[in-house]
């Protein structure tokens, strides 16, 4: 086992219009309380803007081994999250209804199903949701006039938009149509015809292959959150040109991965063949870490199986359980599992309780991403969340 001593951490977050402020101040807070309990120290300097859509802070990890030095960049794509972020209600519904129902014609909600159900439940609930509160507007208004004529129907109407403006306000509190956000999103950049999303996968696989050449530190760590996964695993792909045997190494860590709903698109095709590629090449250690109770992610479901791959003798990804039960204090275990969004950002922030999994010594600290989960076994018997044969598949 190698220490490491300086390292390269390249992150990308999920589909979040908050930007780099919000992400540094949560790593800051959450670095404090994970050292506390884990007996190491970990210092978190000020961020900077070092070039477009690229931010960085640096981190000094400390224990008994050693002191590491870490510089970590933030890869900016929040501001194209925010440029089709939809936040009026009715345009809001419309695409939550669009996307849906583009879902369903592609298969993507039937693959759900049979891959996860949980996230099946996260991806299809806010258009049931939403076409049960229409009808129900409907029957109100209909009830209302064959009682009380247009009167009863103005009541009935009045309480069915009651209705959706609530379901619209517990939207805004619990993000229930994010799913529904993210598969619009693609729709309307694929129609925008900027490609924009696709030129910074490009640009910041191009650092990538720059810092790969330039070395300097023992490890160069591409961390994905979310659906910031799928865009790790593209950056990697397009990077492994640059891999050698003199390069640092390179580790791909992906956390609560959603990949599964872009790269079963019919259009994906390029993003297959990159999961494809990272899969297939040992240069990289490649970890996938996930949670049952996470219903937004495809909980131990390795994303080139799901597309097709049946080989059950590759390297990557290695899948692991991130074992929330045992991070997690008890009251808020059992809170998350009532707010799906705080059990899905639990990757990204400290324990209650000592356990392996520790994103703040994973980045920051003195062993390299496969190094630190050597002796753990890929998770690959875990099937509960499926259906049908794909019980059977490993």
């Amino acid at each position: 086992m190698s220490a490491v001593r300086r390292r390269l951490v390249l992150y990308l977050s999920g589909f979040d219009p908050r930007g780099v402020r919000y992400y540094h101040q949560l790593y800051r807070a959450e670095a404090d309380k994970q050292a506390a309990l884990g007996g190491y120290r970990i210092s978190v300097g000020r961020r900077e803007r070092i070039d477009d859509h690229l931010l960085r802070w640096d981190l000094r990890y400390e224990d008994a081994e050693g002191a590491v030095e870490t510089e970590y960049l933030y890869c900016e794509w929040d501001d194209i999250v925010r440029r089709f972020w939809v936040k009026h209600p009715l345009k809001l519904a419309r695409v939550t209804l669009s996307a849906s129902l583009h879902a369903l014609r592609n298969g993507i909600f039937q693959n759900t199903l049979r891959w996860s159900w949980p996230a099946f439940v996260t991806a299809t609930m806010p258009a049931l949701l939403l076409v049960g509160l229409i009808l129900l507007t409907l029957a109100f208004a209909g009830a209302g006039y064959a009682l009380f004529g247009w009167a009863g129907l103005a009541g009935g109407l009045i309480l069915g938009f009651g209705l959706l403006w609530l379901a619209y306000r517990l939207e805004q509190k619990f993000n229930l149509t994010w799913v529904g956000r993210i598969l619009g999103f693609h729709e309307a950049e694929d129609k925008s015809g900027t490609e924009m999303l696709e030129k910074r996968r490009d640009d910041f696989a191009v650092l990538l292959r720059e810092r790969l050449a330039r070395g300097g530190v023992d490890e160069i760590l591409v961390a994905g959150h979310s659906y910031g996964a799928a865009l790790a695993i593209s950056v990697v792909a397009r990077a492994l040109g640059s891999v050698t045997a003199d390069t640092p190494r390179l580790s791909l860590l992906t956390l609560g991965q959603t990949v599964m709903w872009l790269a079963w698109l019919p259009q994906a095709e390029r993003t297959r063949a990159e999961i494809a590629a990272a899969a297939c090449d040992d240069r990289i250690d490649w970890i996938d870490i996930s949670a049952p109770p996470d219903g937004a992610c495809f909980a131990l479901v390795d994303p080139y199986t799901a597309i097709g791959d049946r080989q059950t003798d590759r390297k990557n990804p290695k899948l692991l359980n991130a074992k929330f039960h045992e991070i997690m204090a008890d009251e808020d275990y059992a809170k998350g599992s009532r707010d799906w969004m705080r059990l899905h950002f639990q990757y990204i922030m400290a324990g209650a309780k000592p356990a392996e999994y520790d994103y703040f010594a994973i980045t920051s600290g003195p062993h390299t991403l496969g190094d630190r989960f050597a002796t753990r076994s890929s998770v690959r018997d875990f099937t509960r969340l499926r259906r049908g044969s794909m019980k059977d598949v490993r």
